[in-house]
């Protein structure tokens, strides 16, 4: 590809850097933050917070790995890297429970680079055994387990399009004791003015050598803008009267919810 992009420059020649351009992103990225850094009123974790927190702390070198879902969105849209391989996700078939091991799999190519695994609830259900690999290898990888105890996607989906959610609420788990059974430790993180002393005993545990979990209160209260911009380029593509009919039934479950009247 760089032999092909050199190739292509000599023949497109000169070109200046286009100023306006570049000011635009510039501040829709200032804007993007303000949003996101905004108060929602939920005591728990804001996740554009944590994701800054995370790479001001650990530098350009560090690996993020998402899981299908929020983690991947949210760290597309929060994080800011200014290298390439350091952001792993399940961006193809969009794979649940791809974080873990593929958190592993980077610490062991790099192992003196840090490895953030962020994996949903539902995600961590499905691999999250695997810490019991990073545990004998010495894969010292942190795990953050962003705990909303529900399918954080689909019921953003199923929130933002019907109005209400259906069968995307997960069963709770105790997430220590899931740890303690393959000798990992976890810590809990429950709100903002945590996340510096959670993070250091984190970079404590792994500078020892050892995996660390951390069970984290997220705040999904903020839709993703991937949720926001799905739902309305796929309302876009329906002909009228199925938009109509659409915003009709989402407009009358709100009503009926607001007032207590379970939908029929």
């Amino acid at each position: 590809a760089a032999t092909f992009v050199d190739a292509l420059l000599e023949r497109l020649g000169p070109r200046s850097r286009d100023e306006r351009l570049r000011t635009r992103i510039r501040e829709g990225h200032e804007s993007v933050w303000k949003e996101w850094l905004e108060p929602t009123g939920v005591r728990r974790v804001n996740p554009a917070c944590l994701i800054r927190s995370l790479q001001q702390r650990l530098g350009a070198d560090a690996v993020f790995v998402a899981d299908s879902g929020n983690g991947t969105f949210l760290a597309m849209e929060c994080l800011r890297l200014r290298r390439p391989g350091r952001f792993l996700a399940p961006v193809d078939y969009s794979c649940m429970g791809y974080a873990v091991p593929a958190a592993i799999g980077a610490k062991l190519a790099r192992p003196q680079e840090p490895v953030i695994a962020l994996a949903g609830d539902g995600a961590f259900l499905m691999t999250g055994l695997e810490l019991l690999t990073a545990a004998r290898e010495a894969a010292a990888v942190t795990v953050l387990v962003l705990r909303d105890r529900e399918l954080a996607q689909i019921a953003q989906f199923q929130d933002v399009a019907f109005g209400r959610k259906v069968a995307s609420e997960l069963a709770d788990y105790d997430l220590k004791a899931i740890c303690r059974g393959v000798g990992v430790e976890c810590l809990s993180l429950e709100t903002d003015g945590e996340v510096p002393i959670v993070l250091d005993r984190a970079a404590a545990i792994t500078a020892d050598g050892r995996p660390v979990a951390v069970d984290v209160a997220i705040d999904y209260s903020r839709k993703t803008y991937f949720t926001r911009g799905v739902v309305w380029t796929n309302l876009g593509r329906l002909p009228w009267a199925d938009r109509l009919r659409f915003v009709a039934r989402a407009l009358a479950r709100s009503v009926t919810q607001r007032d207590g009247v379970a939908p029929g």
